[in-house]
């Protein structure tokens, strides 16, 4: 199974907790979802969204496939969609060439960015900065993870706290843009802030 296609519901029977539970499929923004639900008697494959069957036991079948309206799934499952983590979000932010200067539409970027983190929060935000082939591979590591203290230092300025924020530099490592030695591309001089 795969957690972040799909959303299992109850699986209390598998620690012993219930004599029923169900797996439900919820919409997730994905085009395609399936996932197939097996005991030691057969399997069910779930792919459209609302389809779900009941588990009984492990040497029984799984229940005829049925579909859940979406009011039905949020009011059953109210509690198990309350704690489920938030899908990542990915912001890149662009810099003027070798220094911290943030392009100007990257400034909104990040206090959208910003935005996110404090609605998610507690949340786990990995800060990793990149340059351009331009310059000695050491100069670029070095200009990377200044981008990214940059970062984290306003942050931390708007209230974010450091503990939560894995910050890094890749240099001139994995590109954004596959360019040659020497060679100043734009896209590449930023900062990739994922927020978990």
């Amino acid at each position: 199974m795969i957690i972040k296609w799909f959303m299992v519901v109850g699986l209390l029977f598998f620690m012993g907790c219930s004599s029923k539970s169900t797996v439900v499929l919820i919409e997730n923004g994905k085009t395609q979802n399936a996932v197939i639900v097996t005991t030691d008697k057969g399997s069910q494959t779930l792919d459209s969204v609302g389809s779900f069957v009941n588990l009984t036991a492990k040497d029984r079948l799984p229940s005829e496939i049925k579909i859940m309206s979406k009011k039905e799934i949020a009011e059953r499952f109210k509690e198990v969609i309350a704690i489920t983590p938030n899908k990542a979000k990915s912001f890149i932010l662009y810099f003027e060439q070798n220094g911290v200067e943030l392009l100007p539409k990257s400034k909104q970027i990040l206090l959208d960015a910003i935005d996110s983190i404090a609605k998610r929060t507690p949340c786990m935000v990995d800060i990793i900065g990149h340059t351009d082939t331009t310059g000695s591979n050491q100069a670029n590591m070095v200009v990377s993870l200044k981008r990214a203290k940059y970062i984290a230092s306003v942050l931390e300025k708007r209230g974010i706290p450091l503990e939560s924020l894995l910050i890094k530099g890749y240099g001139e490592e994995d590109l954004l843009v596959a360019t040659p030695d020497n060679q100043a591309e734009v896209r590449n001089r930023n900062v990739e802030i994922f927020v978990k």
